[in-house]
């Protein structure tokens, strides 16, 4: 995606795992008299996508609240207090990921309303790139509704002042008619004469959007507090009808080349977060994933982020080769022109095994934000939500993923396909343990214990070590909290979440999560 141009520097100081983004929104650069041309146009999207370069945010607030991962790093910073589960309003990840989110609503509003005033900027490339700013629009918006609820929907540049906190189904549905703006005017992946030239690989798609609407429609209907049983069926309704459209892709026969970097923007990927080296001002790609997992090099000294417990590895088959793709218990030391066998194994999907310090200074793996894989999972979920009971093709679709990581015929009966017979909480189960298998570390456990209702009873049941703080979990983390600095800012129209310090019952409820285990 060499013409997605970022903007940012990042800080070559890593005590801790850190985007540390300071980040300038294009409108600031170019001022009122920007689109004049289709390269201006152009480089004005490309800002929208610079702030999806946060991956390790998204990771320390999806994957290190899981009972799954724990912190290697400082127990009272901010890392720490995420994995040991005390976070306070006050802890900068919040307030970096919600600076972060609303600078790119803000950047995708201002070139969604010039790229609307006449210019020079050619039709079909407008529509394209409008069609981009949107999908983008709604892809930062989905982050915000799941971590923290109503939050103000701002879809113009003037709207941002003082701006209060609208209801989560006006959010989705914005997110909704944004996705379906976006799949009209968007070019499928796979066709020749509409597609994007082989430079611009990694952009927005139609695939991508009818992806995220199939996931979103699933989430929503899952989880909206005002949905009678009509209204959530007809979400998982639509959940399976965009799954059914997203098409011109394939899984990878190899489950591990998904973060090869020669295969970046693969056949399996849908979309993904770009980082390449250069792009950022250390010369690095900026993936801190990679350098999260493995910070601590050839050592059994903790990384910033690693397994809270042995079993979690151990849960998967030794013939799944999403084991070794996913974990890494033993990788081969160039230096030594040895293996270096861990106690714990370090997240390996963001570490390339040919040169793992290289890999953990370059950062420059692709973040994976959802791949083919997932839409049969999401597919499989909604056909059993929508039907109460899964259905030969949810058989299929979950079994499709786990003939792929036994190395199975796609289409062909396994003995690793999950048992017939399942009723509609079996399945579900099933469901909720592939998805386990199928994406640790892709950013998705805390957004998916959240939407199932099940995050606290997970993590008080979770037998992790309790010196790591799984069990402090309560119903409040439901929900992140409003960062503190923000409501400095507007205290009436950003009110606190429940549970947390200044928090009003008259405008959370007193009782918000009842019901959630």
């Amino acid at each position: 995606m060499k013409k997605i141009l970022y903007i940012l520097t990042l800080s070559a100081a890593l005590a801790a795992c850190t985007d540390d983004l300071k980040l300038t929104p294009v409108d600031q650069l170019v001022e009122g008299y920007f689109p004049l041309t289709d390269a201006d146009a152009i480089a004005a999207v490309n800002g929208i996508y610079q702030y999806n370069v946060i991956s390790t945010s998204y990771g320390y607030l999806t994957d290190l609240t899981s009972e799954l991962e724990v912190s290697g790093e400082n127990p009272s910073g901010a890392g720490g207090l995420l994995g040991s589960i005390q976070w306070q309003p006050s802890n900068s990840y919040f307030n970096s990921v919600w600076n972060s989110t609303f600078l790119a609503i803000t950047t995708a509003n201002d070139v969604i309303d010039k790229l609307q005033l006449p210019n020079s900027v050619t039709e079909t490339l407008k529509k394209r790139l409008i069609g981009e700013a949107k999908f983008l629009r709604a892809y930062y918006y989905q982050y915000a509704v799941q971590f923290w609820g109503e939050v103000p929907l701002i879809l113009h540049e003037s709207q941002g002042t003082g701006a209060s906190r609208a209801p989560i189904d006006e959010v989705y549905t914005q997110i909704v008619q944004d996705f379906k703006d976006a799949a009209e005017a968007l070019p499928p992946v796979d066709d020749p004469n509409f597609g994007y030239a082989s430079s611009d690989k990694g952009r927005a798609t139609q695939g991508a959007a009818y992806a995220f609407l199939s996931k979103i429609h699933l989430i929503w209907g899952q989880t909206s507090d005002t949905f009678d049983a009509a209204a959530q069926k007809e979400h998982f309704r639509l959940s399976i009808d965009y799954a059914n459209k997203v098409t011109g892709y394939e899984l990878e026969e190899n489950y591990a080349d998904n973060w090869v970097i020669a295969n970046k923007n693969g056949k399996e990927n849908i979309f993904a977060a770009q980082h390449a080296l250069t792009q950022n001002s250390d010369g690095s790609g900026a993936n801190h994933l990679a350098h999260c997992a493995f910070a601590s090099g050839f050592t059994d000294a903790p990384p910033h982020m690693i397994i809270s417990d042995i079993k979690f590895y151990n849960a998967f088959d030794d013939r799944d080769q999403r084991k070794t793709a996913t974990y890494a218990k033993t990788l081969f030391n160039p230096t030594t022109g040895e293996d270096f066998e861990f106690t714990l194994p370090r997240y390996r999907k963001y570490i390339d095994t040919s040169d793992p310090d290289g890999s953990a200074s370059n950062r420059n793996i692709d973040r994976t934000i959802i791949r083919y894989a997932e839409i049969f999972l999401l597919r499989a979920e909604a056909i059993n939500e929508y039907e109460g009971h899964p259905t030969a093709q949810a058989y299929n679709d979950i079994n499709t993923v786990r003939r792929r990581a036994f190395r199975h015929s796609l289409d062909e009966p396994s003995i690793d396909d999950i048992p017939a017979g399942l009723g509609y909480e079996g399945f579900k189960k099933a469901i909720q343990d592939e998805r386990v298998f199928e994406l640790t570390y892709e950013q998705n456990r805390w957004t998916d214990l959240v939407r199932w209702r099940i995050y606290v009873k997970t993590l008080q049941n979770s037998g992790v070590d309790r010196s790591f703080g799984k069990q402090n979990v309560s119903l409040k983390n439901y929900r992140f909290p409003i960062p503190e600095s923000q409501r400095n800012i507007n205290p009436e129209g950003l009110w606190q979440n429940w549970g947390y310090d200044g928090y009003e019952e008259a405008k959370t409820g007193a009782d918000p999560y009842k019901g959630f285990e």
